[in-house]
C-alpha cells in the first residue's frame, strides 16, 4: 500500500493484526499516517480508502539495532537511501546506524556530516550515535 499524507483516511480491512499480544482479525483505521482505531469493524465513509488485507498479517514496524549504512566514506558498499529502502521493504520502520564510517562520527563536525546524509536520504527513522 502506498503511503498517504494529508487528511486521507484508510481502513485496512480483514488482516490478522498483532493486537494485545496475539494475532486477531481486525480492521485498522489510519488517519494522517497514524493508527486512529483498531476494531472488529471500522466504518468507512465515502472519502475513506479501503485496503482489503484478507489472509495478510499486520504487525508493528520492526526495529533493527545493528545496521551498517556505510555513508559517508564507503558509498560503493551501500548508501543511506539504499539501506533504508531495503529496511522498509522488509517491514522495518526504524534502524540504528553503526559508526564504522569514514570519517568516523567522533566529533561534532563528522557527526554533522552523517546527520546531513540521513536527513537528506533516509526513507525511515534512523538513530545514530548521540553527540556527547
Amino acid at each position: 500500500m502506498k503511503c498517504q499524507s494529508g487528511d486521507v483516511k484508510t481502513v485496512i480491512r480483514g488482516a490478522s493484526v498483532w493486537h494485545n499480544g496475539i494475532f486477531e482479525p481486525k480492521d485498522v483505521l489510519v488517519e494522517d499516517g497514524r493508527i486512529a482505531a483498531i476494531a472488529d469493524f471500522v466504518e468507512a465513509d465515502s472519502g475513506t480508502v479501503v485496503a482489503h488485507a484478507d489472509g495478510k498479517y499486520l504487525l508493528p514496524g520492526l526495529v533493527d539495532v545493528h545496521v551498517h549504512m556505510r555513508q559517508p566514506g564507503f558509498d560503493y558498499k551501500e548508501t543511506v537511501e539504499c539501506a533504508t529502502k531495503a529496511a522498509a521493504r522488509g517491514g522495518f520502520t526504524t534502524v540504528c546506524a553503526m559508526p564504522n564510517l569514514d570519517p568516523a562520527p567522533d566529533s561534532i563536525e563528522h557527526l554533522a556530516e552523517e546527520e546531513a546524509i540521513i536527513a537528506r536520504d533516509a526513507r525511515i527513522r534512523v538513530y545514530r550515535p548521540e553527540k556527547s
